[in-house]
């Protein structure tokens, strides 16, 4: 018997009559933990995911976009963050695999490259590895590194005005790219001045379309 990577409690296999839970992959995180993801449910804003009664929340009528959509698969609510912060900062690197299903669900099955947003060379050393590619390959989806990053005060110590008003930190790893268009990948959707950065980078490079995939918002 397994336990959850989260609590640690024994997980349970669930036995039917059908016998569909011989073949059923191994869980490696329970009900109750899982449950504690809220998943976002409309309304929402078309293009940013935000919690919204318009179809285009204010923010996005608003933001001079490179970012053509995202779409966030939960709420950062106090269980997300409290995972982000065993994930990312206390560099517990295997529950970044709780999320492989729903990532292979919404990316592997789609013939668009698949970028990964990326962490400086300084900051990749002190968490000895990027949160993002690393939520993609223990999910096994393919991925390209097309983007590299100038090294930068983290976004959790910046206002939203800081943020909002953040100069490009972004640069391309080669400046040929024959793709028209990508999907970005980022654990959180906070401003959206990160993923908006980085879609202005690729769209000044010759990309016609730039959407990204966020796990929180």
């Amino acid at each position: 018997m397994t336990n959850c990577l989260l609590c640690l409690a024994p997980l349970k296999v669930e036995v039917g009559w059908d016998l569909k839970w011989l073949f059923s992959k191994e869980r490696i995180c329970c009900s109750k933990c899982l449950a504690s993801f809220e998943a976002l449910e409309g309304p929402l804003c078309e293009i940013c995911s935000k919690e919204s009664v318009l179809s285009v929340c204010a923010d996005c009528e608003h933001k001079n976009r490179f970012l053509d959509k995202n779409k966030s698969l939960y709420r950062y609510n106090d269980f997300a963050k409290e995972y982000m912060k065993k994930y990312k900062f206390q560099g517990d690197y295997v529950i970044g695999a709780i999320f492989q299903k729903e990532l292979k669900k919404l990316l592997s099955t789609n013939d668009t490259i698949v970028v990964p947003i990326p962490v400086s060379k300084e900051r990749k050393l002190e968490r000895g590895f990027n949160q993002t590619a690393g939520m993609l390959k223990l999910a096994g989806v393919p991925y390209e590194e097309v983007l590299t990053r100038r090294h930068s005060e983290k976004q959790s110590k910046k206002t939203k005005r800081e943020r909002l008003e953040a100069e490009q930190v972004f640069y391309l790893q080669t400046e040929e790219c024959c793709q028209t268009e990508l999907i970005l990948f980022d654990d959180i959707y906070t401003t959206g001045s990160t993923l908006n950065l980085a879609a202005q980078k690729l769209k000044q490079s010759g990309i016609k379309k730039v959407t990204s995939v966020t796990l929180f918002r």
